[in-house]
């Protein structure tokens, strides 16, 4: 028993399935000090809602004024040092949105993808960017500064700063300067 509380208090990841932690996101005093404790680096207002799911927390920089919502994903390789996330300042999420810095390769035919490697790259969403509701980032993706990713949108390549995306694959839909 002993060894299971340890696993649950220690293990890089927040989430409903870690059962015993997670009741702490539902009261702010201890979400906050369990955010600190958990999180490489979360910045002033900013929050982990619960329901919502990180793996590898030391692994994933928060800015200030940043909520991660219920029902939302962020998936870095635990003790990798080039996967991690990088949320910049005034980053705005709509739920269910999955952020990924590493994923699986399949280029070996011969193995199960699971017995394959990884692909580890770091994710940055730069400050004031807004990700549209049911969006996925893969991992090595940067989202420009005051950047909209419109809803249900697969980023698979950079987005410019101060630029509309939407899709699967996500494409440019309009630069946001040039059109007021």
């Amino acid at each position: 028993m002993f060894k299971h509380l340890k696993f649950i208090l220690l293990f890089p990841k927040i989430g409903p399935d870690m059962y015993f932690t997670h009741w702490l996101l539902f009261f702010k005093p201890f979400r906050i000090w369990f955010q600190k404790a958990k999180i490489g680096n979360i910045g002033k207002n900013s929050e982990v809602r619960p329901y919502c799911t990180i793996i590898g927390t030391r692994n994933i920089f928060i800015g200030k004024n940043v909520i991660l919502p219920p029902n939302s994903l962020f998936v870095n390789l635990p003790g990798n040092n080039q996967s991690n996330i990088h949320i910049e300042d005034d980053v705005l999420f709509a739920p269910n949105v999955a952020v990924y810095s590493v994923t699986h390769t399949f280029t070996d035919v011969s193995r199960p993808v699971k017995d394959q490697p990884v692909k580890v790259a770091e994710t940055r969403l730069k400050k004031g960017c807004w990700i549209g509701i049911n969006c996925v980032i893969l991992p090595g993706i940067t989202i420009g500064e005051n950047s909209v990713v419109a809803a249900n949108s697969v980023v698979t390549k950079d987005v410019p700063d101060f630029t509309l995306v939407g899709g699967t694959p996500a494409r440019i839909i309009k630069n946001l300067k040039e059109n007021g």
